[in-house]
């Protein structure tokens, strides 16, 4: 699949959705669920949130002192403070308010929303350091424009249904590969602020230590601050929806900002729903999305941030499909530009031999989802194959990310389930390792650390208000 025809599609598409979106339909996608309320219906304020408790325990045999002296492989360790290979902890706890902003005009709503879990949100900052409290969603719609509804503040950015759909709707406690590495940004400064000749800049090929500027921010979250024209109408028994954003690039931080220039979002998205309505419904989708920006990274290991400007592309397609007791899903995503590596540190050689970032590299990935919900029960059934090819273009980076989960949910209530997940991993570095040269260590050790990740099991309670 091209860039340019994905591109050109997701322009058409936006723009056919401009003309036709006179008569707007109701809240049956995540664009319009996330982001309004319904007309003549809503409340000037609705309290909602979710609590997550989630055990997670890793198979892969990591020895008591790599995981004590900071060595250990980041994949065989439970995120985000990757200290133990099992633990419990709060997943998400988020809080939230949402409705009409003036009651005497239901054409405005709002959404603010905080997140206070222990996740890569609130502890996926600089090293050693912890956010108590992040503020996730701050947006405030307009609905008065006939087919362009104007969506603006810090809110989730068109693209891939696994991060753009609403917490009720994961079936899964984890992300796929493909989403976890490619998708959810990490924002790397590079900048050196040790003198000491041994010791690498935060985006180089040394160990994490607290003197480095490793992380200007968290992970973006799929979040970005930014404006949006949004809406979704009827046409021949479908309901499509569009969308077209100018952002940041700068995920949930507001300000130092590694993107260089706006980010540009495109997405559109045709379902025939069969039944019901809202997150549940019974129907066909498909969908359709890319995301394109800029990137600035400092390689220089030099005690100066004097960064570089790199492209940030990434595209998908994909489809779902519920009906009956049955669901289905799949979706494909490429990436070109700016690939994330993962953390490098020494002993296994997790990244590229000189970076923590593929400037340059291409990636994709896919996944395909199923599920059965047994009837006359509360017990639902699911499966999941997914595959992440990252740095395909670059010889010695090549690695290959594959993981097939089993899952078992009980569903309480409505808002309350509990999940659990036994995930399956397989990842290997595709290339081979040299005879000699200064690659045989780095590509060893890449080789080595992949190999070393085994199975993880996850059990989740999920409670929704």
């Amino acid at each position: 699949m091209s860039y340019k025809l994905l591109k050109n599609a997701c322009v058409a598409s936006c723009c056919i959705g401009g003309l036709l979106g006179a008569g707007t339909a109701s809240a049956t996608d995540w664009l319009m669920l996330q982001g309004t309320e319904p007309a003549g219906a809503g409340a000037p304020a609705r309290i909602f949130g979710v609590l997550q408790p989630t055990y997670q325990a890793d198979t892969s045999s990591d020895s008591a002192a790599a995981i004590a002296s900071n060595t250990a492989p980041e994949p065989t360790l439970i995120a985000p403070n990757f200290q133990k290979q099992e633990q419990f902890q709060l997943m998400r706890a988020m809080l939230g308010v949402r409705g009409l902003a003036f009651p005497i005009d239901d054409s405005v709503n709002y959404l603010l929303n905080v997140e206070f879990g222990t996740n890569a949100a609130t502890d996926g900052g600089p090293y050693g350091q912890r956010t108590p409290v992040r503020l996730m969603d701050a947006s405030v719609t307009v609905n008065s424009i006939p087919g362009a509804r104007i969506r603006t503040g810090l809110f989730k950015t068109p693209g891939p249904e696994e991060l753009l759909q609403g917490i009720i709707g994961m079936d899964y406690i984890n992300f796929t590969d493909v989403s976890s590495q490619m998708m959810l940004e990490r924002f790397p400064r590079g900048v050196q602020t040790s003198t000491s000749a041994t010791d690498n800049h935060g985006n180089g090929d040394g160990k994490v230590t607290p003197t480095e500027a490793q992380w200007t921010s968290s992970f973006g979250a799929a979040r970005d601050l930014g404006m949006e024209v949004f809406d979704s109408f009827h046409a021949n028994g479908w309901t499509h929806s569009y969308a077209v954003m100018i952002g940041n690039g700068n995920g949930l931080q507001v300000q130092d900002s590694i993107a260089d220039g706006p980010e540009e979002y495109l997405y559109w998205a045709s379902e025939k729903v069969f039944s019901g309505k809202g997150p549940l419904q019974q129907g066909v989708k498909f969908f359709i999305w890319q995301q394109t920006g800029k990137r600035r990274v400092d390689l220089s290991d030099d005690n100066t941030y004097n960064p570089v400007t790199h492209d940030r592309i990434r595209q998908g397609i994909g489809m779902r499909y519920r009906r009956g007791n049955w669901r289905l899903g799949t979706e494909y995503m490429q990436g070109k530009g700016m690939i994330f590596q993962g953390p490098n540190k020494p002993n296994f050689g997790f990244g590229t031999p000189a970076a923590l970032q593929d400037l340059d590299g291409k990636a994709n990935g896919w996944y395909v989802d199923a599920g059965y919900y047994v009837p006359n029960t509360r017990w639902e059934l699911d499966a999941r194959y997914d595959q992440y090819n990252r740095s395909t273009s670059h010889q010695y980076d090549t690695a290959r990310f594959t993981t097939t989960t089993l899952g078992v949910v009980y569903h309480i209530n409505a808002r309350t389930r509990v999940t659990f997940d036994y995930a399956m991993r397989n990842d290997k570095a595709l290339d081979a390792i040299p005879t000699s040269g200064p690659l045989v260590t780095p590509l060893t050790n890449l080789h080595n650390g992949l190999a070393s990740i085994k199975d993880r099991l996850a059990l989740q309670l999920t409670m929704m208000y």
